[in-house]
C-alpha cells in the first residue's frame, strides 16, 4: 500500500506546487517558470547524494539506463511541463490540471503493450470516468454557449496543449518505469534534474533571457523556487518511489487525483467553478476510486 500513498502524496503536492506557479505566469516567462523551479531540486538531489555518498553510483549507469532517464525526463519535464504551463496560461488551472490529468487514460494502454502490467475492470472503468470527467472540466459551461472567435481559439489551444501534455507525460512515465529498475531514487533525480537544468537554461541563454529573472523581482522568484521544492524535490521522489512500488498504471492513475487538491485551490487564484466543473471532479475521483478497490 506504500506505492498508493506515495502517489495520493504526489499528487497533492503536485497540485500545490501548480498553484504557486499559476499565480505567476502573468509576471515570469513561461520557460523561466520551468527552469528556475528545477533549481532547488537538483540541489536537493545532488546533496542528498553526495551526503549518502552515492555518488559515484552515476558513473556507473547502464547507457540503457542513462538513456531511458534522460529520455523521459526531456519528454516528461521538459516539454510536457511546458506544454501544461502553457495551458495553464490559457485556460486556468482550474481546466488545465483535471484535462491534462488524463494521462493515466494513455498511460494504461503502453503500460499494457509495453510493460506487461495487468489490467482488470476496475482500471478500465476508472479510466472511462477520469476521461468523461475531463470532458466536463474541458467545457464548464457547456459547448452551446456562444463566445468570441478569440476566446474559442484560445480555449481550443489551451485544451490541446493541455492533452499533448498528458501524451507526453503517457510516453515518459512508461520510458522512466523501464529506467527505474534497481536504481536508487537519488541518482536517478540527480541525473533527470541535471539535463532538465542543462536543457532549460540553455534554453533561456540561447533566447538572451536569462537575465531576465531580475525583472521579475525577489517575490516571484521566491514563490517560483518554493513551487521547485514543493513539486519537483518532494514531488518527483514521490512520483518515483510510487512508480517502483505500484507500477506505471496504478501510479498515473492514483496520481491524476491532483485536480481533487488543485479544485480548493484554483479557489484561492479566484477562478470561477461551475456544477460541471464539480460534477467532472466527482467522476474523476470516482474513477480513482474504482481503480484501487475494484
Amino acid at each position: 500500500m506504500s506505492g498508493e500513498l506515495y502517489a495520493i502524496a504526489c499528487a497533492f503536492l503536485w497540485a500545490l506546487s501548480s498553484t504557486l506557479l499559476k499565480s505567476q505566469t502573468h509576471r515570469v516567462d513561461v520557460i523561466s517558470l520551468a527552469a528556475w523551479r528545477t533549481v532547488p531540486g537538483l540541489f536537493l538531489y545532488l546533496g542528498l547524494l553526495f551526503f549518502s555518498g552515492k555518488a559515484n553510483d552515476v558513473l556507473h549507469l547502464p547507457l540503457r539506463v542513462l538513456a531511458l532517464l534522460v529520455g523521459s525526463t526531456l519528454l516528461g519535464l521538459g516539454l510536457g511541463d511546458l506544454l501544461y504551463f502553457w495551458s495553464m496560461k490559457l485556460i486556468g488551472l482550474a481546466r488545465a490540471m483535471p484535462l491534462s490529468a488524463t494521462y493515466p487514460f494513455f498511460t494504461l494502454i503502453l503500460a499494457l503493450l509495453f510493460l506487461g502490467e495487468q489490467l482488470n475492470w476496475g482500471i478500465v472503468g476508472g479510466a472511462a470516468l477520469i476521461t468523461g470527467g475531463a470532458y466536463l472540466l474541458a467545457f464548464p459551461r457547456g459547448t452551446g454557449k456562444i463566445r468570441s472567435s478569440a476566446a474559442q481559439r484560445m480555449d481550443l489551444k489551451g485544451m490541446a496543449l493541455a492533452l499533448v501534455a498528458a501524451i507526453c507525460w503517457a510516453v515518459s512515465t512508461v520510458i522512466l518505469r523501464l529506467g527505474l529498475e534497481g536504481v536508487d531514487i537519488a541518482v536517478a533525480n540527480s541525473v533527470r534534474l541535471s539535463v532538465l537544468v542543462i536543457a532549460l537554461f540553455a534554453v533561456l541563454f540561447q533566447r538572451g533571457e536569462i537575465g531576465r529573472i531580475r525583472e521579475y523581482g525577489l517575490r516571484s522568484l521566491g514563490i517560483t523556487l518554493l513551487a521547485g521544492v514543493i513539486g519537483t524535490g518532494l514531488g518527483t521522489f514521490a512520483f518515483l518511489a510510487a512508480l517502483q512500488r505500484a507500477g506505471a498504471a496504478k501510479t498515473s492513475i492514483l496520481t491524476s487525483t491532483t485536480p481533487l487538491f488543485g479544485l480548493p485551490f484554483s479557489l484561492v487564484l479566484r477562478e470561477k467553478l461551475t456544477s460541471r466543473t464539480l460534477l467532472g471532479t466527482i467522476l474523476a475521483m470516482v474513477g480513482v476510486w474504482l481503480t484501487i478497490y475494484i
